[in-house]
């Protein structure tokens, strides 16, 4: 199973920046600060858009009941729905595998999602921007 995840954004605000991340890790993505990976410039995007786990059994995404919904390969994946009886609760969605080759879309944003089996490394879920200083703490989740 893959213990790193590289999102490379084809585009958007981020366009030509590589994400790495160590597995065992989780991270939200949307444009609040307190997101993990934050695109604060595009407004489409939901203040914490969707989860991304990635764990022994592999890497999974699951949309956070933004507005305008996450893709994967040009599907939208579902997310979270009202419940019946029209209560403000919201009912958890299923995550949805996330695989090697895969294009996320979160609105205005694509990456392709490259996993790798690699030897085991002494970060913990780290994500580090490969061309630019950014760099992530996701040992703590987010």
């Amino acid at each position: 199973m893959p213990n790193r995840m590289v999102l490379r954004a084809l585009t958007g605000d981020l366009r030509g920046q590589e994400f790495a991340v160590n597995g065992p890790a989780h991270w939200i993505i949307g444009r609040s600060r307190s997101c993990s990976l934050r695109l604060p410039g595009d407004a489409t995007v939901s203040r914490q858009h969707c989860l991304i786990e990635m764990d022994p059994r592999g890497v999974w995404v699951q949309d956070l009941g933004s507005l305008n919904g996450t893709l994967i390969n040009g599907n939208k994946i579902s997310r979270a729905k009202d419940r019946p009886d029209q209560d403000t609760t919201y009912v958890q969605t299923s995550r949805q595998e996330l695989n090697d080759g895969d294009e996320l879309r979160i609105c205005n944003n694509v990456f392709a999602v490259c996993l790798h089996e690699e030897p085991a490394l002494d970060c913990k879920g780290t994500m580090r921007a490969t061309e630019s200083s950014h760099e992530f703490d996701l040992s703590q989740g987010a």
